[in-house]
This record gives C-alpha cells, structure tokens and sequence, in this order.
C-alpha cells in the first residue's frame, strides 16, 4: 500500500480470488482482514470483489467496476513531449526489434522521430501496437509495443529501463531534488546520507539521500532531499519514485520529482528551500507565476519548459495568461513578474545615476558596467533588453556604446568635437592599414598630447577604443574587424583560425593586426591557444562571466 500511495494511486479493486478453495467463513475472514489494512492505511476508495475464474464467479461484476473506473477518469493531456519507459526488448522474426513499457506523456505516430537515452540514438517507428490493435498513434497513459529501427541498435544496446522520447527531453541528469515520505513500516529515521535503491519509470540504481533539512526525515514524515544517482536519469517534474534499502529489500519511502535538474551548489540553503517549497504541487503555471514573483533574475524558461515537459509552442500561452514579461531570446529567455521586471529597470536607473554621481565627466556607463554594479547577477543578454526598454520609454539614452540619464549633462568644447570626427573619418581607411597615433597627429597637424586628450575624451563617449599606446581605433571600425574574425572561424571546420589567416581576411599590417587579436583576447572576445585563435560567444557576455566572478 505504501507503493500504491507513492504512485498516486488513490481508487482500488481487490480481486479476492480462488474462494472456491476456501470456505465462506473464510473468505469473509479475509474480506475483514483487507478492509482493515486498507481502512488503517487512511484508505477509504476500495471495493472487494471475491471471485473464481475457472466457475465465472464474479468476474462479470469486477469488469464492470473496471469499466465504470476507466469512464470516471478524465482523459490526460497529451500536451507535453513524448516519453515511454521501456520494460521489454525483443525480436520478431520478419518484423525486426520491438520495445514495449508505458507512455508516460504526449503522443508518439509512426513519422516521429525519438531518442534512446541510453547512447542518445536517433528512433524510427515503423509501426504502432496499443491496446492489443496496430494503431497510427500511442499517447499517455497507453501500453503500447514499438517497432522499431535506428542506426546500430539491436536488442543488446536496448535495455529495461531505457527511456524513447522525444528530443527535447534528452537532458541527463545525476541529482534530483524531490519530495521524500518516508514509509510508516520504517522502525527509524531516514537520515542524511542514507545509501539507497531508487525505482523510477522501469528503471532501478542505487543513489545517496541528501536530506535538505535538519539532518533526517522522520517515521511516516515528508521533508525534502536531494538524490545523488550512480548514473543518468531522464525525469520531469512530477515523476514518482519508490526508494527501498540498499539491498533493494524493504521499501523505506518514496516521494516525487521537483527539480529534476538542480544547481550544483547550495543545495539545503535557506533560499534555495524556499524556491523548493514554491516548486511543488501539480499546477505549472501557478508554480511558473511563484517563481517569478520572487526571483530578481528571472526563470529561466528553457529550463523550466523542459523540467516540466511543456513544449516551446505552448510557452507563449502560458505566459500570456499569467501576465508575466518574456525576456530574452531562447535559450537565454527569462520571465519575469511586473513587480520584479520594474525593480529591475529601477536597479539600472540607480546603477547609471551611481555612475554619474562618481563619474560626472564621463558620458555614462556601458552594458557591462551597468551589469557589475547590480546584485544578484543578471544575465548580459537580460540587461540589455532592459536597458533597451528604458531607452524606448526614454528613460535612458545611449550615446555610442554607452548610457546615461536624460538629465545628465557632458560638455564637449566643439573644437574637440571636430577633431574627433576628422579623426575618425582618418582612422577608417577604404583600404590598407589604419595609421598610428603619431602619423594621425600628422595629418591633422595636433601634437600628440594634445591629440590623446581629445581621444581619451572619445573614449569616454564610447566613440573610440584605445588599443595600444599607439593606436586608437574607432567603433565602427572594431565592429568590422569583430565581423571579419567570425566570418573567418565560421569557415573554419575547427572554430580557429591564425594572425595570418586574419591579417589576409582583412587585408592589413601584421603589426596593427596583431594589436587588434590581443585586444580581442582581452575583452574575451577571442580565445589563443598557441598559435590559434577562437571566437568566444560574445565579449559582453565574457566580460559580465568576469563581472560575476
């Protein structure tokens, strides 16, 4: 009955079976004896049915208690991605290799294409068998048998245990935060470290109980924990477990899945509990909107789409209807409630009028600077959709690169305005290699110092970039060269690419190219290693990883 109550199992029949070997005194015996266990149990949805198969003694009564069950139960949703737990694997002789085991969730039809967790093998459906007739469809809920093909399996790669399921849901993991009731029948507390054996799906391994809170759960008790596994799971929010001892003899709890993919570090803090606590129940957009209320950073929704098996399709929908703000491209997106998207777009107005108040000559802060001066970090690509947001209210204006209030006011002398515009009209060739500092200084007859003063003033618009002590490069510029280096990894097969691949890319001096790469390194734009270089996602994004560390 434990199990029973671990599956969510709440409606039972009792097929009291073989009465005609016993005597009426006894059956009735028997019938009491279960009415007691499952009464004691805290059951009270069960029904008795005594009955002999080889007489007909009341199996016609038990198949329509079965069929008035089947007709009270609602239809689940065949919403979420495919997945079936494979119990079986076998060969037909002129049909090839069929898997059996129970559809989990969504549907599956013969053009579907699936993945096998065990090596992440691509799965063709030749046909379709559920519910003992060959059928173009098996949705949730159907124990169906599979005919199947796909590159190099066989079934010896194919095991009890093994998950098909769609793509999207080929995310492995080791640690599961779940929900742990432990069995009533146990004598002592479960405590933490406890070494176990999990089932889960068709499958069984062994895994460490980390209680999360107060060292152990007590007798008949639920508290939350996390399992560490001996191998990789396939599992989404809500997906029930039975753990028994490590000799895979007793059945000490069981539970369900709330994080099926949980950080790796701060398991049992207190602020990490208490997304837990927020992370249970059935209903995903309330979990969705409870997250969102507390999170200063946002959900990231791709992780929580698949965590949950909601397709990317039906995202836009659930969003809508709480009212939440999508922030991001996928799979970078996060959601936000208005009050914490608010606070936000209110943390960078303070961040940019700190900014001022410290550095009032300069034209504002960039991205980055905008990014490190807020607590708790919040993803580059999260911080430029709201700083963009701002800019669209005109709460913000950006001047090259750059950002600042509205209010904030930067003198530039129009002398220094002209010569910074010749300046960058000279520093931007048609063709060739754009000249140093000493040779500018030349052709628009300024003494150097004078010169690096107007510069460093360009600077601190976001107009120019200071390269070296001899050269400063304008911004449209360095976005041209930043566009030649990926264009050149783009056609590598490798991703890398040398100093003279890129000095011919460009077509320019070995001396100013060698500049340029080293600058690239150091904002992480670029990566050496040796003489070889690769393109890291974006220097922002680097910039802001150092930012956080």
């Amino acid at each position: 009955l434990m199990i029973l109550d671990t599956l969510g199992i709440n409606q039972c029949l009792v097929a009291l079976t073989k009465i005609d070997r016993a005597s009426l005194d006894r059956t009735k015996e028997v019938e009491q004896e279960i009415k007691t266990l499952f009464e004691d149990s805290g059951r009270n949805e069960f029904a008795i049915y005594p009955v002999c198969a080889p007489d007909n003694v009341g199996i016609k009564e038990i198949r329509l208690a079965l069929g008035e069950c089947a007709k009270s139960k609602v239809s689940r949703s065949t919403d979420g991605y495919f997945r079936m737990a494979i119990d079986r694997v076998f060969s037909l002789k002129g049909i090839g290799l069929i898997v059996t085991g129970m559809v989990f969730s969504g549907a599956v039809n013969t053009t579907d294409k699936l993945i096998l967790s065990s090596d992440g093998s691509t799965i063709r459906i030749r046909e379709i068998r559920a519910k003992n007739n060959i059928t173009d469809e098996a949705k949730i809920g159907d124990r169906c048998a599979l005919n199947i093909v796909g590159r190099g399996i066989s079934e010896h790669s194919i095991k009890r245990g093994d998950w098909l399921m769609d793509t999207n849901l080929f995310v492995p993991s080791r640690r599961v935060d779940v929900s742990l009731k432990v069995s009533k029948s146990e004598t002592k507390s479960l405590k933490h470290w406890t070494p176990a054996h999990l089932h889960i799906g068709s499958d069984h391994m062994t895994a460490r109980v980390a209680v999360l809170s107060g060292g152990n759960i007590a007798v008949g008790s639920r508290g939350l924990a996390q399992l560490i596994l001996s191998k990789d799971v396939f599992v989404v929010h809500g997906d029930r477990f039975v753990l028994r001892d490590q000799s895979a003899q007793r059945t000490i709890g069981g539970g369900n899945i709330i994080d099926p993919r949980p950080p790796k570090r701060g398991r049992s803090r207190p602020e990490r509990i208490k997304i837990l606590n927020l992370m249970q129940g059935e209903n995903t957009a309330e979990i969705l909107r409870s997250l969102a209320e507390v999170s200063d950073v946002g959900v990231a929704l791709d992780q929580f789409l698949i965590s949950h098996n909601v397709p990317l399709f039906k995202s836009d929908n659930l969003i809508t209807s709480l009212g939440l703000h999508r922030i991001g491209k996928n799979p970078h997106e996060r959601v936000f409630s208005n009050k914490k998207w608010d606070a936000l777009l209110e943390n960078i107005i303070k961040a940019i009028t700190e900014f001022h108040n410290l550095k009032p000559n300069f034209v504002g802060p960039s991205i980055v600077e905008v990014q490190g001066a807020i607590f708790p970090f919040v993803e580059i690509t999260i911080i430029d959709a709201a700083i963009n947001a701002l800019i669209n209210d005109k709460r913000v204006l950006e001047n090259g690169k750059k950002f600042h209030l509205p209010s904030h006011e930067f003198h530039v002398s129009e002398k220094d305005k002209i010569l910074l515009a010749k300046v960058a009209k000279i520093l931007v060739p048609v063709s060739g290699t754009p000249l140093n500092l000493t040779q500018v200084a030349q052709e628009v007859a300024v003494e150097i110092k004078s010169l690096e003063k107007t510069l460093k003033i360009g600077i601190k618009l976001g107009d120019f970039v200071f390269i070296d002590k001899n050269r400063y490069v304008p911004q449209p510029l360095i976005i041209k060269l930043k566009a030649a280096a990926e264009h050149l990894a783009s056609k590598s097969v490798d991703g890398l690419f040398t100093v003279v691949q890129y000095r011919d890319e460009v077509d320019m001096g070995r001396n100013f190219v060698i500049s340029i790469l080293e600058y690239f390194d150091r904002v992480g734009f670029s990566e050496r290693t040796g003489n070889f270089r690769s393109i890291r996602r974006c220097a922002e994004d680097n910039q802001s990883v150092k930012s956080k560390n």
